[in-house]
């Protein structure tokens, strides 16, 4: 056999050879393709989350369903019902839907929001946002909060976690109650 034939046929044979590795081993190109960031890396059904402090509930955070994204510091609430204590004093919510942003330390809520305070104060509002550095809940939407036939509206408003200290904001008016007959 000439020197020529066996280069060609030596070529022939490593070409076959990295052809059949290279189908051999070939990853579809969607398995490659990364996951974007808001999917989800886990979702389960009924969740219960909570902070406590010297053996006392400072928080809980309880959600029908939840979705946990990759990069695992958001968390996707739906039915929320939380609340948060101080001492004898408990503020509740439920809202239709939330977000948990560990990164931040904020979970905000959405979706019909309606609060109560064991001393009979009620909110509604279109969102609440919680900070939990600051322990302050906050909302930047309007709002009415009703305790003792008195009415406080506003744009939006800072206060303590369970509701004593309302700063309003923001077209800001306290008022009697309407008493309808």
């Amino acid at each position: 056999m000439q020197k020529g034939n066996k280069i060609a046929i030596i070529f022939l044979v490593f070409v076959a050879i990295a052809v059949g590795l290279y189908l051999l081993f070939e990853t579809p190109a969607d398995v490659m393709t990364p996951l974007s960031e808001a999917e989800a890396a886990m979702e389960f059904d009924n969740s219960d989350m909570s902070e406590e402090k010297d053996g006392k509930t400072l928080w809980r955070i309880k959600a029908d369903h939840v979705r946990i994204e990759s990069n695992k510091n958001i968390i996707h609430l739906t039915g929320v019902k939380a609340f948060w204590a101080d001492g004898d004093n408990e503020f509740r919510i439920t809202a239709k839907k939330g977000i948990y942003n560990k990164k931040k330390q904020t979970v905000y809520v959405e979706g019909n929001v309606v609060g109560k305070t064991r001393d009979g104060l009620v909110l509604h509002s279109k969102n609440l946002t919680y900070n939990l550095k600051t322990q302050i809940l906050s909302t930047d939407k309007f709002f009415t909060a009703e305790k003792d036939n008195r009415v406080l509206t506003g744009n939006s408003f800072t206060a303590d976690r369970v509701m004593r200290i309302i700063t309003a904001k923001g077209n800001a008016k306290l008022a009697d109650k309407e008493v309808k007959q």
